[in-house]
Protein backbone atom coordinates (compact mmCIF):
# COMPACT_ATOMS: atom_id res chain seq x y z
CA UNK A 1 0.00 0.00 0.00
CA UNK A 2 1.16 3.58 -0.59
CA UNK A 3 3.27 5.26 2.06
CA UNK A 4 2.19 8.49 3.81
CA UNK A 5 4.60 10.41 1.55
CA UNK A 6 2.49 9.50 -1.48
CA UNK A 7 -0.85 10.05 0.25
CA UNK A 8 0.29 13.51 1.35
CA UNK A 9 1.04 14.64 -2.18
CA UNK A 10 -1.30 17.23 -3.72
CA UNK A 11 -4.27 15.49 -5.36
CA UNK A 12 -3.33 16.68 -8.87
CA UNK A 13 0.23 15.38 -8.59
CA UNK A 14 -0.91 12.09 -7.10
CA UNK A 15 -3.46 11.46 -9.86
CA UNK A 16 -0.96 12.40 -12.58
CA UNK A 17 1.51 9.83 -11.25
CA UNK A 18 -1.16 7.12 -11.02
CA UNK A 19 -2.27 7.81 -14.60
CA UNK A 20 1.29 7.35 -15.89
CA UNK A 21 1.94 4.22 -13.83
CA UNK A 22 -1.42 2.71 -14.77
CA UNK A 23 -0.73 3.14 -18.49
CA UNK A 24 2.73 1.55 -18.19
CA UNK A 25 1.47 -1.56 -16.41
CA UNK A 26 -1.61 -1.84 -18.62
CA UNK A 27 0.46 -1.70 -21.81
CA UNK A 28 3.18 -4.11 -20.67
CA UNK A 29 3.34 -7.35 -18.74
CA UNK A 30 4.58 -7.07 -15.17
CA UNK A 31 8.20 -8.01 -15.88
CA UNK A 32 8.46 -5.65 -18.86
CA UNK A 33 6.82 -2.66 -17.19
CA UNK A 34 9.53 -0.09 -16.52
CA UNK A 35 9.83 1.86 -13.30
CA UNK A 36 12.43 4.05 -15.04
CA UNK A 37 9.90 5.06 -17.71
CA UNK A 38 7.28 5.83 -15.09
CA UNK A 39 9.49 8.17 -13.09
CA UNK A 40 10.86 9.79 -16.26
CA UNK A 41 7.37 10.61 -17.54
CA UNK A 42 6.32 11.73 -14.07
CA UNK A 43 9.35 13.99 -13.83
CA UNK A 44 10.55 12.64 -10.49
CA UNK A 45 13.73 10.95 -9.26
CA UNK A 46 13.69 7.16 -9.18
CA UNK A 47 14.35 7.25 -5.46
CA UNK A 48 11.14 9.22 -4.96
CA UNK A 49 9.08 6.24 -6.08
CA UNK A 50 10.43 4.18 -3.21
CA UNK A 51 9.34 6.94 -0.88
CA UNK A 52 5.85 6.41 -2.29
CA UNK A 53 5.75 2.59 -2.43
CA UNK A 54 7.83 -0.26 -1.03
CA UNK A 55 8.68 -1.71 -4.44
CA UNK A 56 7.36 -2.51 -7.91
CA UNK A 57 5.03 -5.22 -6.62
CA UNK A 58 3.54 -2.86 -4.05
CA UNK A 59 2.82 -0.28 -6.76
CA UNK A 60 1.31 -2.89 -9.09
CA UNK A 61 -1.00 -4.28 -6.42
CA UNK A 62 -2.16 -0.80 -5.50
CA UNK A 63 -2.87 0.07 -9.14
CA UNK A 64 -4.81 -3.16 -9.55
CA UNK A 65 -6.87 -2.41 -6.48
CA UNK A 66 -7.56 1.17 -7.61
CA UNK A 67 -8.62 -0.06 -11.07
CA UNK A 68 -10.95 -2.68 -9.64
CA UNK A 69 -12.50 -0.16 -7.26
CA UNK A 70 -13.09 2.36 -10.07
CA UNK A 71 -14.87 -0.23 -12.21
CA UNK A 72 -16.83 -1.57 -9.24
CA UNK A 73 -17.95 1.95 -8.37
CA UNK A 74 -19.18 2.46 -11.95
CA UNK A 75 -21.15 -0.78 -11.74
CA UNK A 76 -22.70 0.21 -8.41
CA UNK A 77 -23.78 3.58 -9.82
CA UNK A 78 -25.72 1.86 -12.59
CA UNK A 79 -29.36 1.06 -12.07
CA UNK A 80 -29.82 -2.65 -11.28
CA UNK A 81 -32.99 -4.54 -12.11
CA UNK A 82 -35.85 -4.76 -9.64
CA UNK A 83 -34.51 -6.01 -6.28
CA UNK A 84 -37.12 -8.73 -6.57
CA UNK A 85 -35.88 -9.77 -10.03
CA UNK A 86 -35.20 -13.44 -10.58
CA UNK A 87 -31.85 -15.20 -10.90
CA UNK A 88 -31.57 -15.10 -14.69
CA UNK A 89 -32.74 -11.50 -15.06
CA UNK A 90 -30.22 -10.39 -12.44
CA UNK A 91 -27.44 -12.44 -14.01
CA UNK A 92 -28.15 -11.00 -17.45
CA UNK A 93 -27.91 -7.48 -16.05
CA UNK A 94 -24.61 -8.30 -14.36
CA UNK A 95 -23.20 -9.64 -17.64
CA UNK A 96 -24.28 -6.54 -19.55
CA UNK A 97 -23.03 -3.96 -17.04
CA UNK A 98 -19.72 -5.77 -16.50
CA UNK A 99 -18.91 -5.80 -20.22
CA UNK A 100 -20.06 -2.20 -20.64
CA UNK A 101 -17.88 -1.05 -17.74
CA UNK A 102 -14.85 -2.86 -19.19
CA UNK A 103 -15.36 -0.94 -22.45
CA UNK A 104 -15.80 2.38 -20.65
CA UNK A 105 -12.63 1.80 -18.58
CA UNK A 106 -10.28 0.19 -21.13
CA UNK A 107 -6.98 0.89 -19.35
CA UNK A 108 -8.24 -0.27 -15.97
CA UNK A 109 -9.79 -3.34 -17.55
CA UNK A 110 -6.57 -4.15 -19.39
CA UNK A 111 -4.56 -3.90 -16.19
CA UNK A 112 -7.02 -6.13 -14.34
CA UNK A 113 -6.79 -8.76 -17.06
CA UNK A 114 -2.98 -8.68 -16.95
CA UNK A 115 -3.12 -9.06 -13.18
CA UNK A 116 -5.06 -12.30 -13.47
CA UNK A 117 -3.51 -13.80 -16.61
CA UNK A 118 0.17 -12.81 -16.54
CA UNK A 119 2.77 -15.16 -14.96
CA UNK A 120 3.27 -13.00 -11.87
CA UNK A 121 5.31 -14.31 -8.94
CA UNK A 122 2.32 -13.53 -6.71
CA UNK A 123 -0.40 -14.49 -9.21
CA UNK A 124 -1.72 -17.51 -7.30
CA UNK A 125 -2.48 -15.40 -4.25
CA UNK A 126 -4.29 -12.78 -6.32
CA UNK A 127 -6.29 -15.39 -8.19
CA UNK A 128 -7.31 -17.14 -5.00
CA UNK A 129 -8.54 -13.92 -3.43
CA UNK A 130 -10.50 -12.90 -6.52
CA UNK A 131 -11.93 -16.40 -7.00
CA UNK A 132 -13.09 -16.52 -3.39
CA UNK A 133 -15.00 -13.24 -3.69
CA UNK A 134 -16.64 -14.20 -6.99
CA UNK A 135 -17.51 -17.71 -5.81
CA UNK A 136 -19.18 -16.44 -2.66
CA UNK A 137 -21.20 -13.93 -4.71
CA UNK A 138 -22.49 -16.39 -7.30
CA UNK A 139 -23.01 -19.28 -4.90
CA UNK A 140 -25.18 -16.99 -2.77
CA UNK A 141 -27.22 -16.11 -5.88
CA UNK A 142 -27.65 -19.81 -6.74
CA UNK A 143 -28.72 -20.78 -3.22
CA UNK A 144 -31.25 -17.96 -3.09
CA UNK A 145 -32.68 -19.04 -6.46
CA UNK A 146 -32.90 -22.64 -5.24
CA UNK A 147 -34.76 -21.50 -2.15
CA UNK A 148 -37.18 -19.53 -4.35
CA UNK A 149 -37.72 -22.53 -6.60
CA UNK A 150 -36.09 -20.98 -9.68
CA UNK A 151 -33.27 -23.52 -9.90
CA UNK A 152 -33.23 -27.26 -9.37
CA UNK A 153 -32.38 -28.15 -5.75
CA UNK A 154 -29.96 -30.87 -6.85
CA UNK A 155 -27.66 -28.38 -8.64
CA UNK A 156 -24.39 -27.96 -6.73
CA UNK A 157 -24.00 -24.18 -6.10
CA UNK A 158 -20.22 -24.50 -6.44
CA UNK A 159 -20.55 -26.09 -9.89
CA UNK A 160 -23.09 -23.49 -11.04
CA UNK A 161 -20.83 -20.70 -9.76
CA UNK A 162 -17.85 -22.18 -11.61
CA UNK A 163 -19.79 -22.23 -14.90
CA UNK A 164 -21.09 -18.69 -14.52
CA UNK A 165 -17.64 -17.33 -13.64
CA UNK A 166 -16.17 -18.96 -16.73
CA UNK A 167 -18.74 -17.22 -18.90
CA UNK A 168 -18.33 -13.86 -17.21
CA UNK A 169 -14.53 -13.95 -17.41
CA UNK A 170 -14.35 -14.35 -21.20
CA UNK A 171 -17.59 -12.79 -22.41
CA UNK A 172 -16.08 -9.36 -22.97
CA UNK A 173 -13.19 -10.76 -24.99
CA UNK A 174 -15.58 -12.88 -27.04
CA UNK A 175 -17.79 -9.90 -27.86
CA UNK A 176 -14.77 -7.75 -28.71
CA UNK A 177 -13.44 -10.31 -31.18
CA UNK A 178 -16.88 -11.07 -32.63
CA UNK A 179 -18.23 -7.53 -32.93
CA UNK A 180 -15.52 -5.05 -31.98
CA UNK A 181 -13.11 -6.09 -34.73
CA UNK A 182 -15.87 -5.72 -37.29
CA UNK A 183 -16.49 -2.17 -36.09
CA UNK A 184 -12.81 -1.35 -36.51
CA UNK A 185 -12.90 -2.58 -40.09
CA UNK A 186 -15.84 -0.27 -40.71
CA UNK A 187 -13.79 2.53 -39.14
CA UNK A 188 -16.24 3.22 -36.35
CA UNK A 189 -15.95 6.85 -35.26
CA UNK A 190 -15.75 6.07 -31.56
CA UNK A 191 -13.88 3.21 -29.96
CA UNK A 192 -16.28 0.91 -28.16
CA UNK A 193 -19.37 1.79 -30.24
CA UNK A 194 -19.89 -1.92 -30.83
CA UNK A 195 -21.19 -2.34 -27.27
CA UNK A 196 -24.40 -0.52 -28.24
CA UNK A 197 -25.15 -2.75 -31.23
CA UNK A 198 -28.28 -4.97 -31.07
CA UNK A 199 -26.12 -8.04 -31.67
CA UNK A 200 -24.56 -7.59 -28.24
CA UNK A 201 -27.93 -7.84 -26.54
CA UNK A 202 -28.68 -10.92 -28.63
CA UNK A 203 -25.51 -12.58 -27.33
CA UNK A 204 -26.54 -11.86 -23.74
CA UNK A 205 -29.97 -13.33 -24.44
CA UNK A 206 -28.47 -16.47 -25.97
CA UNK A 207 -26.06 -16.99 -23.06
CA UNK A 208 -28.91 -16.75 -20.57
CA UNK A 209 -31.08 -19.06 -22.70
CA UNK A 210 -28.35 -21.72 -22.73
CA UNK A 211 -27.89 -21.43 -18.96
CA UNK A 212 -31.63 -21.59 -18.40
CA UNK A 213 -32.58 -24.35 -20.81
CA UNK A 214 -29.33 -26.16 -21.64
CA UNK A 215 -28.05 -27.25 -25.05
CA UNK A 216 -30.36 -30.19 -25.54
CA UNK A 217 -32.98 -30.00 -28.27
Amino acid sequence: MPKPTFLNLPEEKRQAFLKIALAEFADNDYNSASISKIVEKAGIAKGSLYQYFEDKQDLFLYLTDVSNQEMLQAIRQSLPPDPQAGFFETLRWQMSITVLTAVQYPIQSRLARRAYTSPLPFRDKMLEQARKVRSEHFEAMVKKAQTNGELRPNVDPAVASFMVQGLMNDLGSFLQSKLGDADQKRQSKRKGDWITRPEVEQVFDQVIAVLKHGLGK
